[in-house]
């Protein structure tokens, strides 16, 4: 995609609204309550790398970290709880981040081949999904949490969903008027002038077609107009006469959608209580693999709060923005059509945090297969015996053989080769990974 890094790069200055217009803030958000999920524990000893950049604040990033994956919804239905989504035969750049003055680097690479250096480059080949990398220096090793996703389809968002209470919180945000009364929601049904709701998006992915859009809800709207539709619109961005940049320009896909049809969230479908998802699904697949850049709309959320109560959810904790790229459109993620004068006014403007998104999720398919499931298939039977603290593990289709603690703490990683290998333990119930170049093929659990 030759437009990507050429646009990827550009600060286009926004005709934000003027500064003297007294704009709606947002009183305090209120914080969507999780499902209990469960801690984990890395062991790093010090030696630890950076998680690839994800394709968001798109105008943050520098000519040195060309970011090519996207972020990942936390929608397990359809992304099983990967993190971040990469395209096939693009580098994705790992950089080391250790606190211990490592001065030799090595880095084994599901997926790809192993590399050395302080930050690799890497490209995944094959439709898969795989282990982050493992790194050793030394001064220990360290394996980032999750599994990275190479092409197939995803439902992507520009909000990093990683881990709650530390890259991200979403929840929604009332908006109060100039009389301290209460006036709507931020994202949702106001009095205030907030006519449409929008995210900014762009995927390096080299066949992407979006098959629909998923919007987030804080709750099931309970009041609405028996006829109420929502309006989704998918633009592409155009440059203005001053070289700027207008965020709608021709749309591309107009789908509506009933308020009667916005459903409960289903088992799995999102890890926050009481959510709603509105399901815009397009007649056929939208191409985009040649639209670098592409922004969502949401309209018709109605300024009757008597007679509508319907908000997305939004991105709460936001991402930092550099202060002097706080005037680029690309810095924002998510935008506001206020009074009607369009898509230019960034959400912080009305109290929300910088680089927050709201949770309007397209779903992007490269007609290339699934590749959330697993690929290897594998026969053989893994073969473990035990004599004293030593391991024998033995099965013919394994390239890689890993001894993880009952913490979910890796103690050993061992590559096989398809050969016979032994480890040693001390006494204690484990669990011994069985893979395939980076996929899972086996497990197995023991007491010693």
């Amino acid at each position: 995609m030759k437009k990507l890094a050429n646009l990827l790069f550009l600060l286009a200055a926004g005709a934000f609204c003027s500064q003297a217009q007294v704009l709606p803030k947002v009183s305090e958000a209120v914080i969507s309550e999780p499902w209990p999920a469960p801690a984990f524990l890395a062991e790093s000893n010090g030696t630890s790398y950076a998680y690839p950049d994800g394709l968001s604040k798109l105008g943050t990033h520098s000519t040195e970290d060309r970011p090519v994956c996207n972020y990942l919804s936390f929608n397990k239905l359809i992304n099983k709880g990967y993190f971040l989504w990469a395209p096939t035969n693009q580098e994705v750049i790992y950089k080391d981040n250790s606190t211990n003055s490592p001065t030799q680097w090595n880095w084994e690479i599901p997926g790809s081949e192993s590399q050395t250096g302080q930050t690799v480059r890497v490209k995944y080949t094959e439709l898969g999904n795989y282990d982050f990398p493992t790194l050793t220096t030394d001064g220990g090793s360290y394996k980032a949490e999750g599994r990275i996703l190479v092409s197939g389809k995803a439902e992507i968002t520009t909000a990093n969903c990683r881990k709650w209470g530390e890259t991200y919180q979403v929840g929604y945000l009332p908006l109060k008027g100039q009389g301290g009364e209460d006036a709507g929601y931020l994202g949702g049904t106001n009095t205030t002038g907030m006519k449409g709701f929008g995210n900014l998006f762009m995927t390096a992915h080299g066949n992407a077609h979006i098959t629909g859009v998923n919007v987030y809800f804080a709750f099931k709207p309970t009041v609405y107009e028996q006829d109420a539709k929502l309006l989704l619109r998918l633009w592409y961005p155009m440059e203005d006469e001053n070289g700027g940049m207008l965020l709608t320009g021709l749309p591309l896909e107009v789908v509506e959608l009933p308020f009667s049809e916005i459903r409960d969230a289903e088992e799995g479908e999102f890890p926050i209580k009481n959510v709603a998802v509105g399901e815009f699904k397009f007649e056929k697949p939208l191409q985009i693999w040649d639209k670098p850049m592409f922004f969502v709309t949401v309209e018709g959320f109605g300024e009757d709060i008597t007679k509508t109560n319907a908000v997305m959810l939004t991105e709460v904790m936001g991402q930092d923005i550099p202060t002097e790229q706080m005037n680029s459109l690309l810095a924002h993620n998510s935008f506001v059509d206020y009074m009607g004068n369009g898509y230019t006014v960034p959400i912080n403007y009305f109290g929300a945090m910088p680089g927050a998104s709201f949770m309007i999720c397209p779903m992007v398919d490269n007609l290339d297969g699934d590749a959330g499931v697993n690929t290897v298939n594998a026969t053989a039977d893994t073969q473990v015996s035990v004599s004293g603290n030593t391991l024998t593990i033995s099965n013919p289709d394994a390239t890689d053989v890993r001894l993880v603690n009952m913490a979910g703490v890796t103690l050993q990683s061992v590559a096989t080769g398809g050969e016979t290998v032994e480890l040693q333990a001390e006494k204690g119930a484990y669990v011994i990974q069985v893979l395939k170049k980076g996929t899972q093929i086996d497990v197995k659990k023991i007491i010693l």
